[in-house]
Parts: C-alpha cells; sequence; structure tokens
C-alpha cells in the first residue's frame, strides 16, 4: 500500500509515475524473517504522506514554467554584459 500511495504521488514526494525499484518494500524484512506488522505498515503510511502544503509546494506539474527560461535568459544577459564590457575595455 505504501508503494502505491508513493507511485500515486499522494506523499507528495514524486509525480503520479510508477517506480521502477528493484525490491518491494519490506522485502529485506520478509527475508530476515520478521514481516513488518500492521501497526508498523500504518505508522509507515502515515509518516511518509505529506500534508496537503507540501505537496502544494512541490508543484509536480509544473505551474512555474518560466523559472527554467528566465534562468537561462539571465545567464545569456550576464555573458553579453561580460562580453561587452571586456570588448569595450582598452
Amino acid at each position: 500500500m505504501l508503494k502505491a500511495d508513493i507511485d500515486s504521488g499522494r506523499t507528495g514526494d514524486k509525480v503520479e509515475h510508477y517506480d521502477v525499484g528493484m525490491a518491494q518494500l519490506g522485502t529485506c524484512d520478509e527475508v530476515a524473517g520478521t514481516p513488518p506488522t500492521l501497526e508498523r505498515i500504518a505508522l509507515a503510511r502515515e509518516t511518509e504522506a505529506a500534508s496537503r502544503k507540501a505537496r502544494a509546494m512541490a508543484d509536480p506539474h509544473g505551474s512555474r514554467w518560466w523559472v527554467l527560461p528566465g534562468f537561462a535568459g539571465f545567464i545569456v544577459v550576464a555573458a553579453a554584459s561580460m562580453g561587452l564590457a571586456l570588448w569595450l575595455i582598452p
């Protein structure tokens, strides 16, 4: 259930997409002979879930599309300014 929560984006740490992890969560515990109890699973689901505010701030669907072009524009303007300054200095 926790892996399904993570894959669906309900925990807020990634976008909704299947995670191609090598082993399912809890596999090592089960192999060691100590499968997780229902209480541990419930606690993990509760503590892994991000708050509504954290999920909103994560911006997984790109509502801040302008950041990368703005940064690239800043780099171009800074490089052009430095080049012009160096060209004008005798």
